[in-house]
């Protein structure tokens, strides 16, 4: 799923010309620089007294040895901790409020705009350590159906659909206990042919829709009622459904994320290993799989924005995210947008898209301010200071593209996700996939009743 293409030329314009003025910002440079080689040391155990070596640490004792281990040691861990702290002090400062006199146009008085604040409030309504994932994915739906949509028709489907799942873990054997089993009924449901026996009951593998996987032309494309409707979907409405439905019998299944994909990962009945489900080739996959797409540093994976299980509080932020996206695609950005995004960082300050989609939305604040102002690229360094609050919000721009930095963020081309798509289609032959499948064949003393 990815977010609204950022305005990377008025950015560029408005970051480039005020660079003089970054110093009033104060904004530290978070990113680690990686040690050169010759800055690393090698602390042996060799006899100091018949070894010649030009690095001193080499002509110490023992001891010495010892200690200067522990102050690199100690050095490394202050230089992370500092790391970490500049890191989340930026993003502390990218979720927090800000109040300016710059507002985007309100859609407010356009039709349809009404159901979104409804579905909103729905979602505030809910308690976000026990709501019901059906209930928030069909309020988020329906409020761009503008409350055309049946919840006790979507239910129903979803409710016959756990009663199949729990009869073919009986007809399998499986032990109903397990959550292996549970996962891998619902893995099948995905991408096999099911029948009941001595019944007419058939339901056939569902299918990735290649065609505007991103919903660029029809954000429902995005939609979990589609996916039920036609028997397709994509990366973002395949794992919602699994876990609507992981969730209606009792499967313990996570959303995690990748860069513009989402996927499901589930743990073994002990917790000790973790599985990676890929609904859009329907197999069981690697995290070093996921990694090939050349998109995922690793700053990004320590500050929890991929390959990460979401717990329910920052699932619960990814509704709000997909409610403000609906929101953006069928009206255009607005205080409504801005207000939900925050609520989701709130919840979850790591969610990249919700930062993106806040910084979209300065943006286009900053490049109205700076029309209606009359600043040009000319004027800019000697007209901005003059606007005290436009710098401030340009200021608080740039905080927001500083914090998806230091998050880790690179952005990855439509292009390449469709390469990484394909990849992934092939993925069904090679060894690794093999590996993986015989490794939950071997938890069969949990999963099949003895």
């Amino acid at each position: 799923m990815k977010p609204t293409n950022l305005n990377k030329a008025i950015f560029l314009l408005v970051f480039g010309a005020i660079q003089s003025m970054l110093a009033q910002v104060g904004l530290p440079d978070v990113m680690p620089k990686t040690p050169q080689a010759s800055t690393l040391h090698h602390y042996g155990s060799q006899n100091v007294m018949t070894v010649t070596h030009p690095n001193p640490i080499y002509r110490m004792s023992q001891q010495q040895r010892n200690e200067a281990i522990m102050r690199e040691v100690e050095m490394r861990q202050r230089q992370e901790n500092e790391y970490r702290k500049r890191v989340q002090g930026l993003i502390d400062e990218a979720v927090s409020e800000f109040s300016s006199p710059y507002s985007l146009p309100s859609h407010n008085h356009k039709k349809g705009t009404i159901y979104y604040q409804k579905a909103f409030d729905k979602l505030q309504s809910m308690d976000i350590s026990s709501y019901s994932l059906k209930e928030a994915v069909f309020a988020v739906e329906n409020a761009f159906y503008e409350e055309q949509q049946n919840y006790e028709e979507f239910e129903k489907v979803i409710t016959q659909t756990g009663d199949f799942l729990r009869e073919k873990i009986i007809e399998f054997g499986y032990n109903p206990n397990s959550n292996v089993a549970k996962n891998l009924i619902l893995f099948q449901f995905f991408s096999d042919t099911l029948k009941i026996k001595n019944k007419k009951i058939e339901h056939l593998p569902l299918k990735y829709d290649f065609d505007d996987y991103m919903g660029k032309k029809d954000w429902s494309k995005m939609f979990v009622h589609k996916l039920l409707e036609t028997g397709s979907g994509q990366c973002h409405s395949l794992p919602l459904l699994y876990l609507i439905l992981a969730e209606e019998i009792g499967a313990i299944a996570h959303l995690a994320t990748a860069p513009n994909h989402t996927y499901i990962k589930f743990p073994d009945d002990q917790n000790r290993n973790w599985y990676n489900v890929e609904l859009t080739s329907n197999i069981l996959t690697t995290n070093a799989h996921i990694l090939q797409s050349g998109y995922i540093k690793v700053e990004a994976i320590q500050n929890g924005l991929y390959m990460r299980p979401l717990d329910k509080q920052q699932l619960f932020a990814q509704m709000l995210v997909d409610l403000s996206m609906g929101y953006e695609r069928k009206y255009g950005n607005d205080e409504f947008t801005k207000r939900v995004t925050q609520e989701a960082l709130k919840l979850h300050s790591a969610n990249i898209v919700a930062h993106l989609n806040k910084a979209n939305y300065y943006n286009e604040i900053v490049f109205q301010v700076l029309e209606q102002l009359g600043i040009t690229k000319e004027t800019i360094n000697v007209e901005l200071p003059k606007y005290p609050k436009a710098l401030e919000l340009i200021k608080t721009m740039i905080k927001s593209y500083k914090a998806i930095e230091a998050l880790g963020y690179k952005n990855m081309p439509d292009e390449e996700y469709q390469k990484w798509l394909e990849n992934m289609k092939k993925e069904k032959d090679k060894q690794e996939q093999k590996r993986i499948q015989q490794q939950l064949k071997k938890q069969n003393k949990q999963i099949i009743k003895l």
